[in-house]
């Protein structure tokens, strides 16, 4: 078994796997962290099954499709993925004990997702919920890119890195009291068109072109931020914007302010978790804090990709945002 413990703020995190892909994604996934050797708070433990196990034998209580089921037993929980294993949360002991098979570690993100997931439920009862976002910081102050898929998140959040702005999360940054953020750690992954768009980026992972992974039919290109921008990482920040990104057929790029109210709604289904239901009101007020902290704008953009630094940063420069 394969161990390591990291720092992550103010917690210790072990990762434990069997498995020899599995441990290489945990070791991508969190290498932006230090590591550690202190007692951890929180234990994943990722063991290679042949078969994927048997759910309970009731219906679940909350359920994401046939992608994800959950089973809810008081602090006892059971994530239960049809095509991939399932996780064991013991949210007394911030334990998670998985059995996933081997097409877990071999596709593209679906480790990463095991490991958000295994850890979500405790970091939310250490006062830390997740937001999917994409989260980067210009002299000091985080904008959250915030968006489904084929929004333009990704290759927006890879623009702002490419103008020399810092990362806080690639996908999911950690919401705290009060409108600020922290650092989650994770890989950079996005189609070979999005990073075609900054030669210098595609220049520095010209190598990966051999090693991408299938995802949808279509092909990503996974690679670790730092390996890029060697100071890229920043551990903590406010939150100065919450924007949520829309490709258009426009000129030039335009933000247009958002009312508090549905800036909450459209934040809600990246972040709150239902089956949680003893949470959902904490989470609730963390989110309400950070609307109330920060303006939200609909991002419209163009197809001018390498202009959305400047125009994000001129708005913060003007304090229109």
């Amino acid at each position: 078994m394969n161990s390591l413990r990291w720092q992550f703020h103010d917690l210790i995190i072990e990762g434990n796997a069997d498995d020899a892909t599995l441990w290489q994604g945990w070791l991508k996934s969190f290498g932006s962290l230090p590591q550690s050797t202190a007692v951890p708070h929180l234990t994943v433990t990722l063991q290679t099954v042949t078969t994927v196990p048997a759910p309970p034998n009731r219906s679940p209580d909350f359920q994401q499709g046939n992608l994800l089921h959950y089973f809810v037993d008081g602090e006892q929980v059971i994530a239960h993925f049809p095509r991939y294993g399932q996780l064991h949360l013991d949210l007394a002991t911030g334990q998670t004990q998985g059995k996933v098979v081997p097409a877990a570690g071999q596709t593209y993100a679906i480790l990463e997702d095991l490991i958000a997931i295994s850890l979500s439920p405790h970091l939310r009862r250490r006062h830390k919920f997740l937001l999917h976002a994409f989260a980067a910081a210009y002299e000091g102050e985080a904008v959250l890119l915030v968006g489904g898929i084929g929004a333009g998140k990704t290759t927006t959040g890879l623009s702002l890195l490419n103008a020399g702005w810092q990362l806080l999360s690639n996908d999911s940054p950690v919401v705290m009291a009060n409108g600020r953020i922290q650092q989650y750690p994770g890989v950079l992954a996005a189609y070979p068109e999005s990073f075609a768009h900054f030669p210098k980026i595609e220049n520095q992972i010209a190598h990966l072109a051999d090693k991408v992974v299938a995802g949808n039919g279509r092909q990503k290109i996974s690679v670790s931020a730092e390996s890029i921008w060697p100071n890229v990482w920043l551990p903590e920040a406010p939150v100065r914007a919450i924007c949520f990104p829309q490709i258009e057929a426009r000129p030039d790029h335009a933000l247009t302010p958002l009312a508090k109210p549905v800036a909450l709604a459209r934040l809600l289904p990246h972040a709150v978790e239902q089956w949680d239901k003893a949470m959902i009101p904490a989470h609730l007020q963390i989110l309400r804090q950070l609307v109330e902290s920060a303006p939200a704008y609909s991002l419209h953009l163009s197809p001018d990709i390498l202009s959305i630094p400047q125009t994000i940063a001129q708005a913060l420069e003007d304090k229109q945002l």
